[in-house]
């Protein structure tokens, strides 16, 4: 031993692995040959199996030492390894012997383990465990119980004679590797070196059975129990052989990968390092020149530019300076620093009093919205009517203008437009899914982090105090919750009479907002907070009909994406058909804007773009009996369910997000069994509390207006009503009549009139209530071939407004009292 220690020249190592084992001299037993031993006792150890030649000490508690010692089957016991628990730590270096705890149950332990002789050390309850050769589990004999803490077993042992002779296979396996053996301890450190090399010296490696237990030894110490077990357990050298090199090399792989690591990590560490020597070299270097105030008095000098021109308010010039003389005083290596540079760039970028000189010209605003939209009658002309106010007045701030409408009708463009046709510079801030208050008005400058809010923001982009700023989707905005409520945030924002003294949390101090023209877009204004929408104007812009989809499609549409798609120059190639564009719009895009319809000619032009590409010889068109080639197939093609309605069916019309649609109201009798002394009433099809109510108000009025013709149907059968269609919810206050109808039509067996549709809410005494969406409605009632309308008397002024192509072929009526719709759906017959 102390020529293996003179060998390393040095004192003994520090123990890299554990200090269970033992590198003493110990004269090895001779092996023994495949035989089922005596009996012997069971010992659970941990961590890794025992090789041969491997002696290891355990420590045990006072009462399994006196067992051992006393036992008569104690001279020979077999080392089991513990099976790993799944939240056990692998590969832990112990500081103190491994110790033996008794073994609860005989499956906790791997069925191969190592025969080994005993010695015990009375003075600290050690016990030396000398392996002769692997051994397998055959039977329990004696269980474990708590006064035997391990069991005895029959042991069937391996056959360790050594060999020399080997396949040529299994020769060229163990050059392999040595081979791996040589790479890893390249890639160990000098101490883990010293102990493998005091390793070795038990070990004959002329002997390949000996090599193999070497390098068992050293991946026992590197890798996790299962993994070392694995290679521990068959009895063949061949399969052993080929095991512990598939693991070494994945070892070897391992540590390669590590070091990779390391060396990335100490390079990059290095270059820090230097970057960081550097810079205080080029420090001291310009303390000693005199230059180290440059770079405070170049940021003082760049924030006096930045306000140049501008007529910043007493209050901000004065934070300007303090926080100016705060920056000049502080090092400027310090985080407050940094603090102080990032609010100063925040302070003095923003536009004091630089305004766009606006052009309030009504003639010009007028040829801006035609040009960039078609139709909008009634959305022009209030916009005109507020340039023309603004005009007067001499500025066109102090109102709020708020769109309203389904998605793709051109609310965000028409700001857009707006914005340009005022001159003034145009920002949007989305609001959609916003729920903190932070987002609006920034954060403290207390956290790390912190920036204004999306308002200062913009005023920074736009460059300008008046600008025109978009608050988009603005019925989306998060309701209150712990940050605060986004909704009451905007009613200082966008209040004339309040936002002239707005105060960002970041900048903490006012600033003035009450220049800027704020527009707002939604699709539902009942999703509004209704002290916001009373300080707005609210401007509806409605869906499209088929003939202004057509309009918009080929003046707007699509030269855009023709020109998108570089198809400008190859008009002589292709053409989309105006039958082919007229059933894109029937049958593919019904909703009430044009978003789907720009995606899907999209789409279109895409395909005849790869045609071209790839060499298409012909001139390409698109007819209504190839569009399904270039468009899939219709969404939309068969939206009537019925041709002609059944008894207790009704088509009514509904508003949803997307525009107007045709809604079927189905009741049927729910019981045909027995007699019913009181009708009940079931509903199903996704209807929301305001239809719900709808239904059980015109349950009531049918009853009553049944009874009162002597039929007593509904009072005596359980009805069901249903609406198709049930993935899809339905809300609103519109379809009392209609649900009203199906009931009578039910009760009195009579379908109402062909090609019928109504809309309208009832009341308990029968009167007809007002709706909103009229246009959509009527819209989906003409395309679907309804030829007449039963809609409410009060809307008749929005029925006035709608163009003439629209009311083309639909007979109206308009009703004030149920006892009208009555007449007209039955045609007078009941």
């Amino acid at each position: 031993m102390l020529r293996a220690l003179n060998r390393f020249k040095g004192a003994l190592p520090k123990r890299y692995f554990s200090e269970d084992f033992i590198i003493d001299e110990i004269e090895e037993p001779a092996n023994k040959s495949s035989q089922t031993s005596d009996l012997v006792r069971l010992l659970p150890i941990t961590k890794h199996p025992i090789f041969p030649k491997h002696y290891v000490r355990f420590r045990l508690s006072p009462e399994n030492f006196k067992f051992m010692v006393a036992d008569s089957h104690s001279n020979m016991v077999g080392a089991f390894v513990l099976k790993p628990k799944e939240d056990a730590k692998e590969l832990e270096t112990q500081l103190s012997l491994n110790s033996i705890l008794p073994l609860k149950a005989i499956d906790n332990v791997y069925s191969v383990g190592a025969l080994c002789t005993t010695s015990f050390n009375k003075f600290d309850r050690t016990i030396t465990l000398k392996p002769t050769n692997r051994t397998k589990l055959i039977e329990v004999v004696e269980p474990s119980t708590p006064e035997i803490p391990f069991p005895l077993v029959r042991l069937q042992h391996y056959d360790e004679t050594p060999q020399e002779t080997r396949t040529e296979e299994d020769q060229t396996i163990l050059k392999l590797l040595g081979a791996q053996l040589d790479e890893l301890r390249s890639l160990l450190s000098p101490q883990e070196l010293t102990t493998l090399e005091l390793f070795a010296q038990r070990f004959n490696m002329r002997y390949d059975d000996d090599f193999l237990n070497y390098v068992g030894i050293i991946l026992s110490y590197m890798c996790d129990t299962a993994k070392v077990q694995k290679i521990f357990e068959p009895e063949s050298f061949s399969m052993r052989l080929k095991l512990t090199y598939e693991l070494i090399q994945e070892h070897v792989q391992m540590r390669n990968s590590m070091r990779k690591l390391q060396d990335e990590a100490q390079a990059k560490m290095q270059k820090a390092s230097e970057e960081h020597m550097y810079k205080e070299i080029l420090s001291l270097i310009k303390n000693k020149l005199g230059y180290d105030k440059d770079e405070k008095e170049t940021l003082k000098i760049k924030y006096s530019k930045n306000l140049e021109g501008k007529a910043v308010p007493e209050h901000i010039q004065k934070i300007i300076d303090e926080e100016m003389g705060r920056m000049m005083m502080t090092d400027k290596n310090s985080s407050e620093f940094h603090v102080i540079r990032t609010y100063l760039d925040w302070l003095t970028c923003l536009p004091y009093g630089v305004q766009t000189e606006e052009t309030i010209d009504l003639k010009r605003a007028k040829e801006i919205l035609d040009r960039d939209h078609y139709g909008m009658k009634d959305v022009k002309e209030r916009i005109l009517e507020f340039i023309a106010v603004s005009k007067l007045k001499g500025s066109s701030t102090g109102k709020i203008l708020c769109f309203v409408g389904p998605p793709g009708v051109g609310k965000t463009s028409i700001a857009k437009s707006i914005a340009e046709a005022l001159n003034r510079k145009y920002h949007r801030i989305s609001l959609g899914g916003l729920d903190d208050v932070a987002e609006l008005k920034g954060h403290r400058r207390t956290y790390i982090g912190a920036q204004p809010g999306k308002l200062i923001t913009a005023l920074k982009q736009a460059g300008s105090e008046n600008p025109v700023i978009l608050i988009d989707e603005v019925d989306k905005v998060g309701k209150r919750n712990y940050q605060g409520s986004p909704e009451n945030a905007l009613l200082e924002i966008l209040d004339p009479q309040q936002n002239f003294s707005f105060n960002d949390h970041y900048l903490d101090t006012t600033v003035d907002l009450s220049k800027v023209l704020f527009l707002c877009t939604a699709n539902f204004p009942d999703d509004i907070n209704p002290v916001l929408l009373d300080r707005m104007d609210v401007i509806n812009v409605q869906g499209y009909t088929a003939e202004e989809k057509m309009n918009i499609l080929n003046k707007h549409l699509l030269p855009e994406i023709i020109n998108k798609c570089s198809l400008s120059d190859k008009a002589e190639k292709y053409e989309i058909t105006d039958p082919a564009k007229e059933i894109l719009i029937r049958d593919y895009c019904r909703e009430a804007g044009v978003r789907s319809l720009q995606k899907i000619i999209t789409r279109i032009l895409e395909k005849i773009t790869k045609k071209i590409v790839e060499g298409e010889p012909e001139k390409i068109v698109v007819t209504p009996e190839n569009l399904i080639t270039y468009a899939g197939r219709p969404e939309h093609a068969h939206s009537k369910i019925y041709d002609r309605t059944p008894s207790g069916v009704v088509m009514g019309l509904a508003y949803t997000s997307m525009g107007g649609s045709t809604l079927y109201i189905e009741v049927a009798k729910s019981k045909f069994t027995g007699e019913e002394t009181e009708g009940k009433v079931q509903i199903t099809g996704n209807l929301k509390q305001v239809m719900s109510e709808s239904v059980h108000i015109a349950y009531t009025f049918a009853k009553k207006l049944a009874s009162a013709k002597g039929n007593s149907f509904l009072d005596k059968n359980s009805i069901h009503i249903h609406v198709p269609e049930g993935a899809t919810p339905k809300d609103g206050p519109s379809a009392g009549i209609t649900i009203t109808t199906a009931l009578l039509s039910l009760a009195f067996d009579k379908p109402v009139i062909p090609d019928l549709a109504m809309t309208g809410e009832i009341s308990l005494t029968g009167k007809v209530l007002p709706i909103g969406g009229l246009k959509e409605k009527i819209v989906a009632a003409k395309r679907d071939g309804v030829k007449r309308v039963i809609i409410p008397k009060q809307n008749k002024h929005h029925w006035d407004e709608l163009t003439d192509i629209l009311k083309e072929g639909i007979e109206v009526s308009f009703v004030e009292d149920y006892s009208e719709v009555f007449k007209i759906a039955f045609d007078n017959s009941l």
